[in-house]
């Protein structure tokens, strides 16, 4: 039994499916090549088949429902069928209006194979969950089959159709059977089991985003009976593969399925129709100058033999049938029909039958139940297939298999930059118990019930992708002992896909630095939407939100929870990332690695305010505002000054700084570097009071003061410290593990514990760098004592030498310059006085006035790292021009720190050159006709280089 088969009910009406689409490019998933409008909405790409950005949905949610799906006839077990609700009152019932769950989650296999979808989490319910008429249950796990364009003269997706067929697993049995002779019917037909066969057609899907039904479709369907010793996710019946077509301008079908059903032929065209317009009326056969189809046999001359003709093909007839035909069949159309091919075909009285598709001559079928697996290695599943001849159960019938990842292949380059290479190394996936086939790969043969298992063995095959983890296969099949020739299979559901994960062995105690952040990183970046919730990519926001994530990844894999809704993790990882979600370490002093890594990371954070400060110093029009820009330029030199000086500690522990490379400059606007301040999102704008308050103030803002802040905010965080207060406990590193201040104190104790424990020396000093101008000092790091006090350096410069003292704490020869630290000074722009030091000891902004006229500011344009500039405007050569030159800048800083220190000059002296280029910058129109100015987006695309 399953939905083809009497009885069934029809339903129709909308679903949504809100995929994020900026994992739908595989060059997307390399975090060093991240590019911060992938997370917006792009446009076709000119004379190439791309899209731009993060193609047309890069906010996507993941989430798949069923929308106004509603039941529009009943078909009983004699075939006769109800559309009237006051005769059944299932006609006119709701599909799925579960409203206590989480919706379902469209999940691709990979990025490298996205054309098998499946539906995960997802709930089908005929009535309320709780309602006296009905049944309902979970969705088993199923991908779409027979992916074809409906309607060719669309566009990508709204051209495509396709079908989901799975099961419904009842946790809601079948009620009502009183009042509803479908449903008594229907649980007669199942007795004891637990099962229902559900099988739907998408299509006419909107993926414009100017219109208001944007991401969802059209869906027609049918559930019926299901019976344990059937396939869930096709027919084993009879198959109908279509034609080309006669001509350019003819109609081609898709496959069809059908099967007998007593003396009833039971024929599903629900995708096999091409439609006028997306989502609208199928093409109408037999209306016009179109030909009427018909379904047919053939006599044993090989004669048609016609067995009945599809009726008018409109909209309203798909909504009403999901194209499912039943023709009775007299006794001796049966008898030709048990025997011979099916067909569906135009007559024509001037000329030939046109056969637009044609069951095999010797009608043998075979197709793979489930043919989607994921495998986390050392594993082994098994694949179930079923062969049929003319719709029997073909016994001891050879089934040859043979590895062919040509689909893969196919789809490694959705952009302009091609992924990495799919396939291989094809030695990891091996078929224990199979027989070799003489003539390639390997063969099984089915049972007495026309079924073969193959098992399916994956083992590692390490890391041939690099930034995407695992690889992707496929394995190709056909009946017989010959194998299928390469390429030879274009449906991707006419194949098994793989996805055979890298094997994976937990640390004993994994870390933020080494273990979690960069798969965070990467999910933080392809799944956008997830910033609303949590940002993966802060170290900060993931530990204040360790519950929420600790139960979502505790979920089953199936449940809607789950995350992260692509189920591109393994399970090693997945035990891993829980693990340390319960005991979030952010790294281990005892390595020397992540001290390494961790320095590079600190490299990076002291660049990552360069950029947001030297925007909003390009801002200040020339000539005014002197005071403002003569102290963020200040600030901008020390910054340069704590780089060199993080530079020259790790150099002096065998370290090299990589300065420039993919991924150094941060994406804007976002976090800082190594996932620290989760309350703070770096912005690069315009200079004005609010910017340096709330961004350039809080970056640099003391621990004190930032736990202050962070209570203000977090009212659970205050009560929490009141009452550690009230108990005695004053320890506020749980809470200072959010700032820089404590990132800098990590790597002091991890330099102290790895010093005395002689597993770091200081030295290397002919690669430091030691030559500055400007305020601070820049020394060669040849001990710890240097070490500590150069952190001790970088964190007073910033914010001050303690709560009492804003100053930076230099002194030199006994003299104190009583220079400002970074937070004070940017407040005394805020304040707009300076800050003195007064009789009695204390600081007050009571000094002369810092005046800041915010009409001397040029109107830049907000987070010009996001704006795409009109194409082959002025503002865009500009603003490449400058990216590029500051990458100059920031290569000719990596050769100063990595063998040649005499560089530094040329390197500063590129900064300084920065200036003239912005100045232009600044004073180009955006192209937005909103008097918006351009601005500088200091990354590079390494995607276009």
């Amino acid at each position: 039994m399953s939905y083809l088969q009497f009885p069934r009910l029809i339903f129709s009406g909308r679903f949504q499916a809100d995929p994020s689409t900026v994992n739908n490019d595989p060059e997307h998933f390399d975090t060093s090549r991240f590019q911060p409008n992938y997370d917006q909405a792009g446009q076709p790409i000119p004379g190439t088949p791309y899209m731009s950005n993060g193609w047309w949905n890069p906010k996507g949610t993941g989430a798949w429902r069923f929308k106004d799906c509603i039941v529009q006839q009943v078909q009983y077990a004699d075939g006769t069928s109800c559309a009237d609700a006051s005769v059944d009152p299932v006609v006119g019932m709701e599909i799925n209006s579960v409203v206590d769950r989480v919706e379902g989650k469209l999940v691709d296999l990979d990025p490298e194979q996205q054309m098998v979808s499946a539906i995960w989490g997802f709930q089908v319910f005929l009535g309320s969950k709780n309602g006296a008429l009905g049944f309902g249950g979970d969705y088993a796990v199923a991908s779409f089959g027979d992916i074809w364009f409906r309607y060719p003269q669309g566009k990508p997706d709204s051209f495509f159709g396709a079908f989901y067929q799975s099961v419904i697993e009842m946790t809601k049995q079948i009620t009502g059977t009183a009042q509803s002779q479908f449903l008594r019917e229907l649980q007669a037909s199942i007795g004891t089991g637990r099962k229902l066969s559900i099988k739907f057609n998408v299509d006419g899907y909107v993926d414009d985003t100017t219109q208001p039904d944007f991401t969802f479709g059209r869906i027609t369907g049918a559930i019926g009976a299901c019976q344990d010793h059937e396939p869930h996710q096709f027919v084993a019946g009879r198959r109908l593969l279509a034609n080309p077509p006669a001509s350019p301008t003819s109609w081609a079908l898709n496959t069809a399925y059908a099967l007998i059903d007593n003396h009833t032929l039971q024929i599903d065209l629900g995708n096999s129709m091409p439609t006028l317009s997306a989502g609208g009326d199928l093409v109408n056969f037999g209306a016009g100058q179109i030909s009427p189809l018909f379904v047919a046999t053939q006599d044993t001359s090989g004669n048609a033999v016609v067995l009945g003709q599809v009726p008018v093909t409109n909209a309203q007839w798909y909504a009403t049938t999901a194209g499912i035909l039943s023709f009775p069949l007299t006794a001796a159309q049966k008898r030709l029909v048990v025997a011979r091919p099916l067909s569906l075909i135009q007559q024509n009285p001037l000329a030939p039958n046109t056969v637009l598709a044609n069951e095999a001559a010797n009608g043998e079928f075979v197709r793979a139940d489930q043919f989607v697996f994921r495998f986390n290695p050392v594993q082994q599943q098994t694949a179930t297939l079923y062969a049929t001849r003319f719709g029997v159960p073909m016994k001891a019938a050879t089934i040859s298999f043979l590895m062919d990842s040509t689909l893969m292949i196919q789809q490694q380059q959705q952009g302009p930059i091609p992924g990495p290479v799919a396939g291989t190394p094809t030695s990891a996936v091996t078929f224990p118990g199979a027989t070799v086939n003489p003539k390639g790969g390997f063969q099984v043969k089915t049972n007495a019930q026309g079924v073969a298992t193959i098992a399916i063995q994956a083992t590692n095959p390490g890391n041939p992708r690099g930034y995407i983890d695992g690889q992707v296969y496929g394995v190709a099949y056909q009946l017989g002992k010959t194998p299928p020739a390469i390429s030879s299979i274009q449906n991707p559901s006419l194949i098994l896909n793989l996805l055979v994960f890298q094997q994976y062995v937990a640390p004993d105690r994994p870390t933020w630095i080494a273990d979690v952040q960069p798969i965070f990183q990467q999910y933080a970046d392809l799944y956008p939407i997830m910033r609303r919730i949590v940002d993966l990519s802060n170290y900060g926001n993931v530990v204040q939100h360790k519950s929420i994530l600790i139960n979502v990844f505790s979920t089953p894999e199936s449940n809607p929870n789950y995350m992260p809704v692509t189920r591109d993790l393994s399970a090693p990882k997945r035990e891993m990332l829980l693990q340390w979600l319960r005991d979030p370490i952010y790294m281990d002093i005892a390595s020397v690695d992540q001290l390494k890594t961790a320095l590079q990371t600190a490299i990076e954070l002291e660049h990552a305010t360069i950029p947001a400060y030297l925007t909003a110093l390009y801002s200040i029009q020339a000539g005014t505002n002197g005071q403002v820009a003569s102290l963020i330029r200040g600030i901008v030199i020390e910054e340069m000054l704590h780089m060199a000086l993080v530079c020259n500690i790790l150099i002096s522990i065998g370290g090299s700084p990589a300065i420039g490379k993919q991924g150094f400059v941060p994406t804007y606007p976002g976090s800082l570097p190594g996932g620290l301040r989760s309350d703070l999102t770096v912005t690069l704008k315009k200079c004005s009071i609010e910017q340096i308050r709330d961004v350039f103030m809080s970056i640099e803002m003391p621990d004190e003061q930032l736990i202050a802040h962070m209570r203000w905010l977090d009212p659970k965080l205050d009560a929490k410290m009141r009452q550690n207060e009230a108990n005695g406990d004053t320890d506020t590193l749980e809470y200072a593990q959010y700032t820089i201040g404590w990132f800098y104190d990590q790597i002091a104790t991890a330099l102290t514990y790895l010093s005395k424990a002689g597993q770091i020396t200081f030295g290397n000093e002919g690669n430091q760098v030691d030559e500055w101008h400007g305020t601070g000092k820049l020394i060669k790091i040849k001990s710890l004592a240097d070490a500590l006090w150069a952190i001790k350096e970088i964190k007073e410069q910033g914010e001050g030498s303690g709560p009492k003292d804003p100053t930076d704490g230099d002194t030199e020869e006994g003299e104190h310059y009583d220079e400002l630290a970074h937070y004070y000074k940017f407040s005394e722009i805020v304040e707009g006085r300076q800050l003195i030091k007064g009789e009695d000891g204390g600081y007050a902004y009571t000094g002369p006035r810092i005046p800041f006229n915010p009409d001397e500011v040029w109107p830049m344009v907000d987070n010009p790292s996001l704006v795409a500039y009109p194409p082959g405007s002025r503002a865009e050569i500009l603003s490449q021009q400058f990216a590029q030159s500051y990458l100059a800048m920031l290569l000719s800083l990596n050769e100063t720190f990595n063998g040649n220190p005499a560089n530094l000059r040329n390197s500063i002296g590129a900064m300084y050159s920065l200036g003239l280029q912005a100045a232009d910058l600044m004073q180009t129109p955006s192209g937005f006709n909103d008097g918006t100015t351009a601005g500088p987006k200091f990354k590079v695309n390494y995607s276009a280089m």
